[in-house]
């Protein structure tokens, strides 16, 4: 598929590559191929079979799904993102919803929903507002926010899953709330509500009272209460 203006609507299979100046889709897409455009804009479904490269900006509102990696200048995906490789932003890259990637590279990652990179993340700016399960492996970047929502009163009754794990952070400023981070190297670190850090280099300026810094500690279960 070859155009200047492609525009969409309804249910459409593409065994190929799509290859488009600008493309407005409507409905449910599948793409066997790769996807390459000057910009790209989905509501509902996208299906890709290998690469999207967008040059400006790349929008999908539903659902995407592709086995190749992403490259664009701007991104935003909303809903149900998932990306089987490596996604690339040049400036601004915005999820919300359910997004999990392997690693990502943008030069800044704001972040609302439950969010999984488990490998890298660097970028210069990093905000993720953690809502429901999210993990993350190695954090690059000058300023990252990690702030889980706080339980609502349902799980305060009945529990909620444990704080969202962090393999290790590298930032010149940080602010945690709700996870649990192996490592950070980080000269200026704010703990949060129920933060943990089991190692840190650098100073912690502010800290909640349920914030912890250092291994956990376990405690054998009331007697009664193990199975």
């Amino acid at each position: 598929m070859h155009a200047v203006h492609w525009s969409v609507e309804g249910t459409v299979k593409v065994t190929g590559d799509v290859d488009v100046g600008n493309g407005t889709i409507r409905g449910a897409l599948s793409v066997g191929g790769a996807i390459s455009a000057d910009a790209f804009a989905s509501r509902g479904t996208l299906d890709s079979g290998a690469a999207i490269t967008v040059v400006g900006t790349l929008s999908t509102d539903g659902s995407l799904h592709t086995i190749g990696p992403v490259q664009a200048g701007v991104a935003s995906f909303s809903g149900t993102t998932r990306i089987r490789r490596e996604v690339a932003v040049d400036r601004v890259l915005t999820v919300t919803g359910q997004f999990a990637a392997p690693s990502v590279r943008a030069g800044e990652f704001h972040g609302d929903g439950a969010v999984e990179v488990p490998g890298t993340l660097d970028a210069t700016t990093v905000d993720v507002k953690i809502r429901g399960d999210g993990r993350f492996g190695t954090i690059r970047a000058r300023s990252v926010r990690l702030v889980r929502t706080p339980p609502n009163p349902i799980q305060r009754i009945f529990g909620r899953s444990p704080a969202t794990p962090v393999v290790r952070i590298e930032a010149e400023k940080a602010e945690l709330e709700g996870v649990d981070v192996a490592f950070i190297r980080c000269p200026e670190v704010i703990l949060g509500r129920d933060a943990h850090v089991t190692e840190i280099e650098g100073t912690v300026v502010r800290r909640h009272s349920s914030a912890r810094v250092g291994p956990r500690s376990q405690s054998p279960p009331p007697y009664g209460l193990s199975r």
